[in-house]
């Protein structure tokens, strides 16, 4: 079948929302299908992909340099859906492409999907209004596109809860991005500690994503601290980097962690994967995440996981089994990470686990059951 996917964001920019289309289109492809692209042009960048279909964008005055879809305005979209129409349109998000998707799909009286990747709500301090207001507008913008779509993916149990307690009342299946495991099977992986002066043999904590106020990066900061303060020569590496970094890196600096703890800033995906399978402990301290695609890949890579409590990983993480699920504190992330570094038989034991629970969360398995939506939709 043919299927337009449209975004807000897309490459060059990386986040859990591109990760999802780009790992999404790859597997419907694979299964035969043909997946066309929508998102905001972005400055400077030229796609090699001829399915990717670029809207027209303004670059919003905000240090986040997300581009804006200008609706209304692309001939180009309309020689592409009129000579060949879709079969089904999925919105990835409920602003101006998710709003030029709608269009289209009552234009051309196809079928509407809309995953809802991110609690929009959690996120107001990027907007320069009162936040209470802009809250209770990102509850009613979520509660009407979604009710909107004829069918609403949602990565959680916990954000079908959500988005309930909104008011949607539309059909939502519950699908995962899940973790192309060939990039982790049987791919020899480049030491990276000598590339940020990590010592050899000290233990290694890892994070990754975008450096954001809203990921709570400062309770983990924190474990470490107290973690140091108790003598242990562990170190933190950051992986990612965002529109915190330079906040973040002072932060670091006045706590006098410069030389325990090292931002990456941005790396490519492989660099990513490099670390995650060096380090001994990964840790999720964030609570605003629809789910955590970066604990998968580091489960998959056999680093075992410890993650605040939250519905982004309620689906995925079974304490004590497969990892561990604690408290959004600094001690409760401390003793857990302590209890894994100083126990190897229980890293060795749950490093398993965590390999063999990220084989249920792949790729393929998702984009299937993605497809089976569309099939009883279209049917």
């Amino acid at each position: 079948m043919r299927i337009a996917l449209f975004t807000e964001c897309y490459r060059p920019i990386v986040n859990g929302v591109v990760v999802s289309v780009v790992t999404f289109a790859t597997e419907l492809r694979k299964l035969g299908h043909d997946v066309h692209i929508i998102a905001p042009a972005y400055p400077g960048f030229t796609d090699t992909d001829p399915h990717v279909h670029r809207l027209p964008s303004v670059i919003l005055p905000s240090r986040t340099r997300y581009p804006l879809a200008i609706p209304f305005s692309s001939r180009r979209l309309k020689a592409v859906f009129e000579t060949q129409p879709p079969a089904l349109i999925h919105a990835q998000h409920p602003f101006a492409t998710g709003r030029e998707a709608r269009r289209w799909a009552r234009r051309l009286r196809l079928p509407l999907l809309f995953t809802y990747h991110t609690l929009i709500r959690e996120y107001a301090h990027y907007v320069p209004l009162p936040r209470l207001l802009v809250q209770a507008a990102a509850v009613q913008v979520s509660r009407s596109f979604s009710n909107s779509a004829d069918h609403v993916i949602v990565p959680t149990r916990g954000i079908e809860d959500v988005l309930r307690s909104y008011g949607v009342r539309q059909p939502i299946a519950v699908i995962p991005t899940g973790m192309d495991l060939s990039l982790v099977r049987g791919v020899e992986r480049k030491p990276m500690r000598a590339s940020v002066g990590i010592p050899d043999g000290v233990p290694l904590i890892a994070n990754s994503g975008r450096i954001a106020r809203e990921k709570n990066l400062d309770t983990l900061i924190g474990a470490l601290r107290l973690l140091i303060q108790r003598g242990s020569d562990a170190h933190l590496v950051l992986i990612g980097g965002g529109p915190w970094e330079q906040e973040c890196r002072a932060f670091v600096e006045s706590q006098g962690l410069s030389d325990r703890i090292h931002i990456t800033g941005y790396v490519p995906r492989e660099s990513v994967l490099d670390w995650l399978a060096e380090a001994d402990v990964y840790c999720f301290p964030s609570l605003t995440d629809t789910q955590g695609v970066v604990v998968l890949e580091a489960m998959a890579l056999g680093c075992p996981p410890v993650a605040a409590q939250s519905s982004a990983v309620a689906d995925v993480i079974r304490h004590g089994t497969d990892g561990l699920v604690v408290e959004p504190t600094a001690e409760a992330f401390a003793e857990a990470i302590t209890d894994i570094l100083e126990s190897p038989d229980l890293r060795q034991r749950l490093a398993g686990q965590a390999r063999q629970r990220a084989e249920e969360f792949s790729a393929d398995r998702m984009a299937q059951r993605l497809v089976d939506v569309y099939e009883r939709l279209l049917g």
